[in-house]
């Protein structure tokens, strides 16, 4: 709610200063600003504005002021916990006692974190920026001058769109648009380091084409430095230039600077930059819940310094279940070899494909297994139906064993499976309890809480048994038998 509350306030605020700044940009025939009683509301609107940057002001001011008194109030708390332990240092060891002075000095010159936030600087711009052009504005309004009303419309101009822009920080409480204002701030960074790069090009060229073109009126927009330097700029956007001008002045020259300044600023410089804005905007977004999250917990700070008399709408319980820091589980004493994380990794891959086949196999015969016969259905039947035929029986038999033949190849395949799974986990344990060999040879560390020379035990798997009624039918499985019943049968 409080970031609702300063999103509105900061809008309106705003939209007052922009009603305003369009407002002083209408001409007036009589030559006077204000023409009462017509422009009644144009000087509410004026002091609507003043209002709301007052308000404004203020809660910069309070802001500086709670940033310095938590500063103070944390510096006397470290300062007093340090002397504690100063107070118990021992002459033996003067290297503690120079360390803990050296944390106490560094502690008394630490500056407030309020300057380090650079939304506020630029806040401290606006504020600025709008002190001036008021002061300019009514200037304008006393001594009715024009060169007063032209320096108030620029200002205007340029203070309604950092006006606008300071919107943005207000906005990023809310996680839809937050990573968003996280990414144009780092592409302003990105963008100053291009500019450097750039002014390595732009700087010399500029000079060429002077000394070759400028000051004279074949070329009339290099006639002067700023019309060199905007037509320079223009080049760089591929933008149309007088090069039949330039041509006409001095050819060799005019095709070997405009030539090498379009390959170097329009192909080299301008894919430099979309490919730093592009990974900028990957890194960001890659990371943009978790931008998101911090910007959104920014504001909030700022909202618990600023209206304290919101704290009493706070669920503390709420903020306790969902809100709080999230714990896991930490030893440090456990540590992973790089060196063994890979054949670690292979091994246990191993482990599992076999389990799984196992478990696959297992359900299978769980599933093929004969079925006793219900004796009380035997028993519920009626005269009148027929019981199946000898022939019938034998031929479910013979399937019966045909099946029970299959089981029996399948769990060989299965016996040699666990077989090959215990001497997995037999060099998996060893891998452990090995001692690590000298010389440049990469070694295995020994388990936790063994030494090398402990013996470990390696658990021996039992053998995978099919159920008593398969086994039985299985033994009595014999080539003589399978004859004898290919004879005997219809």
């Amino acid at each position: 709610m409080g970031a609702w509350i300063l999103l509105v306030l900061n809008f309106f605020f705003i939209l007052a200063w922009t009603t305003v700044a369009i407002s002083v940009s209408v001409v007036r025939d009589k030559g006077r600003p204000y023409v009462f009683p017509e422009d009644w509301w144009r000087v509410l609107v004026v002091v609507i504005a003043l209002l709301l940057t007052a308000q404004e002001v203020f809660r910069e001011v309070r802001e500086v002021q709670v940033s310095r008194r938590k500063l103070r109030r944390w510096q006397s708390w470290s300062i007093r916990r340090i002397n504690e332990d100063l107070a118990c240092t021992h002459p033996m060891w003067p290297e503690e006692r120079h360390y803990l002075e050296e944390q106490i000095r560094f502690i008394r010159n630490m500056k407030g974190s309020y300057a380090q936030d650079l939304w506020n600087i630029f806040d401290w711009l606006v504020y600025v920026l709008l002190i001036a052009v008021l002061g300019i504005h009514l200037a304008d309004i006393f001594l009715v001058s024009g060169s007063l009303r032209i320096y108030s419309l620029r200002l205007f101009a340029v203070v309604v769109i950092f006006l606008w822009l300071r919107l943005m920080k207000h906005v990023r409480a809310f996680r839809v648009m937050g990573p968003f204002i996280v990414m144009l701030g780092k592409i302003v960074g990105d963008v100053l380091r291009f500019l450097f790069l750039y002014a390595e090009i732009y700087i010399p060229y500029a000079c060429a084409f002077w000394i070759i073109f400028g000051g004279t009126d074949a070329v009339p927009s290099m006639k002067t430095v700023p019309k060199l330097l905007y037509s320079l700029y223009r080049i760089t956007l591929v933008d149309e230039y007088e090069f039949d001008a330039m041509v006409a002045v001095d050819s060799i020259m005019a095709h070997l600077l405009c030539g090498t300044f379009l390959a170097l600023s329009a192909v080299l410089c301008v894919n430099l930059m979309i490919a730093l804005l592009s990974d900028t905007f990957q890194r960001v977004y890659d990371n943009a819940l978790a931008n998101a999250v911090m910007q959104q917990a920014a504001i909030i700070l700022q909202v618990e310094e600023s209206m304290p008399r919101l704290r009493r709408f706070y669920d503390n319980h709420y903020i306790h279940e969902h809100c709080a820091p999230l714990g896991e589980y930490y030893d440090d004493d456990v540590t992973t070899d790089r060196y063994q994380y890979a054949e670690m990794k292979k091994i246990t891959s191993q482990i599992k494909d076999t389990l799984d086949e196992f478990l696959e196999i297992q359900k299978d015969a769980d599933s093929c297994g004969p079925e006793r016969p219900d004796e009380d259905d035997d028993d519920d039947m009626g005269s009148g139906l027929r019981r199946p035929s000898w022939a019938a029986r034998e031929g479910s038999l013979r399937n019966l064993r045909l099946t029970q033949r299959q089981q029996s190849i399948e769990m060989s395949a299965l016996r040699a499976d666990v077989k090959e799974m215990q001497s997995l986990l037999l060099q998996l344990v060893q891998s452990h309890t090995a001692p690590k060999p000298s010389g440049g040879d990469i070694g295995i560390k020994p388990l936790f809480g063994h030494s090398e020379d402990t013996e470990v035990e390696v658990p021996v798997l039992p053998e995978c048994r099919l159920p008593e009624h398969q086994t039985e039918g299985q033994q009595e499985v014999t080539p003589e038998s399978s004859r004898r019943e290919a004879k005997s049968s219809p």
